[in-house]
C-alpha cells in the first residue's frame, strides 16, 4: 500500500510501514478475552498466535479482520478481513433446516463490501497525515472491484458486511425488488422484515434474502448505494471535502432457465426462543459520548469516546468502565457530532432499547461544566480536555420522545448506528447468566475494548478498554 503512516497516532510504530504488526479479531465472538484480538497484542511477520473460537452462540455471520493499534483501517483496507459463519439446527450446513433457506453454495453467498481507492501505478491509497474519514472511489465486494454475480431465478441468501472504513450503505435494488431481511448482526430476527432500502453502518451486517425467481432470464439487477458521506447530510456537515460517491455496488446477472419459487418463513427462530426485551433490571447506567479534540481552525485533532485517551483508560481503571460478569447494565451513547457513527462492543451482544434526539446546545453546556479535566498522561494534542469524566445524563436535554428500534433492528446486535445529536441506549448482558433466552453461553472476565467503527476514527483515539470483572 503506497503512502506513509502517521506515527503521530497511538501506538503507531515506523517500522510498520515495511513490518506492519497484526491483531485479529472475530467480531461478534462471544470469546475468553486472551482470543479477543486486544489492539496491544499483536505480532510481527513471521511470527503467529493461535487463537481458539468456543463458537458456543447462536447461528450467525461473524466477520475477522486486523485490530492492531493505530493501523486497524490500513490493514483491513490491504485484505485482512474475511467472514467466518455459525451453524445451528436452525441453520444447518446444507440448508435442510426447518426454515427451508439456503446455506452453503451456490444460493448463499457472502458479500465483504469495501470502497477502496488507488494510485496511477495500481497501488492501494491511504491519506497521508491522518484524516478523521475516508471515503474511496471503487466498491469492492469480496476482493474484486464492481463484480458481477450471475444468479438463477430463484431465492438467493447474502450474508452482507460493511468491511468499510468510513462509509454508510442504504442499499437498493435497480429493480425495486425487496430485500428480505432475516437476521442482524448476532443472528435471526423473529420475522423476516420487507425493506424497500437497507442502511448498514461500518461494522454492520444483515442477513438477507432476495427472490430472483420473478426476474427475466438476461435482466441485469444493480445493487445500489444512496447514503451520503458523510451521512447521514454528506458535504452540508463539513468544509472543504469532496468525498466520492458510490452509487454502485454490483451488479446481479439472471440466467437462463425455469423460475423455482421458494417459500419465504413468516417465522424465524423455530428452535431458539423468540427474541423479547430482557426485562432483567440493569444494576446501572453508563452515559459514554462521542466527541472530538479539535485545534483552533475547528480541525479535529482526535476522536474521542468521554473525551479520554486510550493511554489513559489503559493505565488509569478510574477513567474505565468495568461491568461485573453476569449482571444486566443500560450504555447509553451520546453524539455530539453532525454525523453519525457506528459504535461496537467486543464480547457480548446488546439490544436496542431505543433512540431519542437531544439539544446539542444545552447538553454541551452541562457537559462543559463537569471539566476541564486534566489529561492523565503526556500528550501531544492538549494537557487537558474540556470535559470531566464521567459524561452527565442526557435525558434533562432531549428534545423528542424516544422510539424504540426499528423491526430489522430489534434482534441481537454487537454493532449500533448512533445519529448525529442523538442518544442511544443499548441494555446489554454481561454474561450468560445475567438474564433468560441469552444468545450466548459463556461467562468471561477480562479486557475488552468498545469503539467506533469508522477506521480512522478507532485508529486515533475513539476506542476504550473495558474490564468485565468477577
Amino acid at each position: 500500500m503506497a503512502g506513509a503512516l502517521d506515527t503521530s497516532l497511538h501506538g503507531v510504530q515506523q517500522s510498520d510501514a515495511t513490518n506492519p504488526r497484526t491483531v485479529i479479531h472475530l467480531h461478534g465472538a462471544n470469546v475468553e478475552a486472551e482470543y479477543d484480538g486486544y489492539p496491544e497484542d499483536t505480532f510481527l511477520p513471521g511470527q503467529s498466535y493461535e487463537y481458539k473460537f468456543n463458537n458456543n452462540q447462536e447461528a450467525t455471520a461473524l466477520w475477522y479482520h486486523d485490530h492492531s493499534l493505530g493501523i486497524t483501517g490500513q490493514n483491513i483496507q490491504a485484505g485482512l478481513a474475511g467472514m467466518y459463519l455459525i451453524r445451528d439446527t436452525d441453520d444447518p450446513v446444507g440448508g435442510n433446516g426447518p426454515l427451508g433457506i439456503p446455506a452453503g453454495a451456490p444460493y448463499e453467498v457472502p458479500l465483504l463490501i469495501q470502497d477502496l481507492s488507488f494510485n496511477s501505478d495500481g497501488s492501494l491509497y491511504y491519506p497521508y497525515p491522518w484524516d478523521d474519514v475516508f471515503y474511496g472511489d471503487v466498491a469492492v465486494v469480496n476482493g474484486k472491484a464492481w463484480p458481477n454475480l450471475n444468479v438463477d431465478r430463484t431465492v438467493y441468501r447474502f450474508r452482507i458486511v460493511n468491511a468499510s472504513n468510513s462509509r454508510f450503505y442504504n442499499f437498493k435494488l435497480s429493480s425495486k425488488q425487496q430485500l428480505i431481511q432475516i437476521g442482524s448482526d448476532q443472528g435471526f430476527l423473529n420475522a423476516p422484515v420487507y425493506l424497500s432500502e437497507l442502511l448498514l453502518g461500518p461494522g454492520e451486517r444483515a442477513d438477507v434474502l432476495i427472490d430472483f425467481s420473478s426476474s427475466q432470464p438476461g435482466d441485469k439487477i444493480v445493487l445500489e448505494n444512496d447514503a451520503a458521506a458523510p451521512y447521514p447530510k454528506g458535504l452540508s456537515t463539513l468544509i472543504n471535502q469532496n468525498y466520492a460517491k458510490l452509487s454502485e455496488i454490483m451488479q446481479f446477472t439472471v440466467n437462463q432457465g425455469a423460475a423455482v419459487s421458494k417459500t419465504i418463513p413468516t417465522q424465524l427462530r423455530v428452535n431458539k426462543p423468540q427474541i423479547t426485551q430482557i426485562t432483567t433490571p440493569p444494576v446501572r447506567q453508563r452515559y459514554l459520548t462521542l466527541t472530538d479534540i479539535v485545534d483552533s481552525n475547528n480541525i479535529a485533532l482526535a476522536m474521542m469516546l468521554n473525551a479520554v485517551y486510550w493511554d489513559e483508560a489503559a493505565k488509569y481503571p478510574e477513567l474505565m468502565e468495568r461491568p461485573q460478569v453476569d449482571t444486566v447494565e443500560q450504555w447509553n451513547f451520546i453524539n455530539l457530532q453532525p454525523f453519525a457513527h457506528t459504535v461496537h462492543l467486543h464480547l457480548v451482544p446488546f439490544q436496542i432499547l431505543n433512540r431519542q434526539s437531544i439539544s446539542y446546545d444545552q447538553y454541551i453546556a452541562a457537559y462543559s461544566a463537569t471539566g476541564p479535566r486534566t489529561v492523565l498522561i503526556d500528550h501531544a494534542y492538549a494537557p487537558t480536555v474540556p470535559y470531566g469524566y464521567p459524561p452527565v445524563d442526557p435525558t434533562p436535554y432531549t428534545t423528542s420522545s424516544a422510539t424504540p428500534p426499528a423491526e430489522n433492528e430489534a434482534g441481537w446486535k454487537d454493532s449500533v448506528v448512533v445519529n448525529a445529536f442523538e442518544v442511544v441506549r443499548i441494555i446489554v448482558p454481561f454474561g450468560a447468566k445475567a438474564a433468560e433466552n441469552l444468545p450466548f453461553g459463556n461467562s468471561f472476565t477480562g479486557r475488552y475494548v468498545w469503539h467506533c467503527h469508522m477506521l480512522s476514527h478507532e485508529d486515533n483515539e475513539m476506542m476504550l478498554p473495558f474490564d468485565v470483572v468477577a
